[in-house]
């Protein structure tokens, strides 16, 4: 009876979220009140809230109560070399009907974008980060015009330490080697999009304005900018794609129920064949699909 019970109370909160009469972001009642309202035991509307959470309609928030979630999205995020990748945004256009990326304003391998010229920032965070550990978030520093303001990217939280062994393989330099690690949050319209952890050897940036990718005269601005300013020239990226689940942290970091999909990709920059920069990004499988654009070059002879 009690199984009943909560499936009929969870299936009425589903239907009042569905019309609207609980919009994304609004809170649950809580469970004495659904308690009261429905006229069953704490236990069972406590249950009904755990199957709600389960299916992904809503979310608990440690402290503040239970709140619906928002429905998910399938915008189109370009990964290609578009003007705004080059000043480290993201170049997203909304849900459209049929195949393939979106238009988008690509800029030349190497190029140097608009508003991130050597000597100057480009669009991005200066804010101080959230406190030790952390991950910055939304609210954490940002151009909020930049992007149509709707992109916004945290600072960096970065710390000095030895390169891990597929680290250390990706950046094609010895095991232990010292490498600068960063941590920092894209958001899209107030919305975690991308999740990044980097890595850059010291024996590039070590000792340079752009050493911290968060502090300096190139805060905020894209790895294109800041190893420019330097003196080194990115010349092509590649990038792995995979499709997995979220780990908790990321699911905490990105808004999303646990075991939710994610685009797991692995980024390495490149200045001829030397590696620069290599980064894991993660990006909300729920909200975004990637598009690729792969020119195609006439065959020699």
């Amino acid at each position: 009876m009690a199984v009943a019970a909560y499936r009929a109370v969870a299936e009425d909160l589903r239907r009042r979220i569905e019309t609207g009469e609980f919009a994304p972001g609004d809170p649950l009642p809580s469970r004495a009140a659904l308690a009261r309202g429905y006229g069953v035991g704490s236990n069972v509307a406590a249950a009904a809230v755990r199957a709600l959470t389960a299916d992904g309609l809503v979310k608990g928030r440690a402290g503040r109560g239970v709140f619906v979630r928002e429905r998910p999205s399938s915008g189109t995020m370009a990964r290609s070399w578009t003007h705004e990748r080059l000043q480290g945004r993201l170049a997203v256009t909304a849900a459209r009907t049929g195949a393939g990326p979106a238009p988008s304003r690509a800029a030349p391998d190497g190029a140097v974008p608009d508003g991130a010229t050597p000597g100057s920032a480009a669009p991005g965070s200066t804010a101080p980060g959230s406190g030790p550990g952390s991950i910055a978030r939304d609210g954490a520093g940002g151009d909020a015009t930049g992007d149509d303001g709707r992109s916004v990217r945290g600072t960096p939280r970065s710390t000095t330490g030895e390169a891990p062994q597929d680290i250390a393989l990706r950046l094609a330099v010895p095991a232990a080697e010292p490498v600068i690690r960063s941590e920092y949050m894209i958001t899209r319209d107030g919305r975690p999009a991308m999740f990044c952890v980097s890595w850059e050897p010291l024996t590039v940036t070590g000792g340079t304005p752009v050493s911290l990718p968060g502090a300096g005269p190139m805060a905020g601005s894209s790895v294109v900018a800041r190893m420019s300013y330097i003196g080194f020239r990115i010349t092509r990226s590649t990038e792995t794609v995979t499709a997995r689940t979220a780990t908790r942290e990321e699911a905490d970091a990105l808004d999303l129920t646990p075991g939710a999909p994610v685009a797991a990709i692995e980024r390495t920059y490149y200045a001829g064949d030397r590696p620069l920069e290599t980064a894991d990004l993660v990006v909300p499988g729920e909200r975004f699909r990637l598009a690729y654009e792969i020119p195609a070059e006439p065959a020699d002879g």
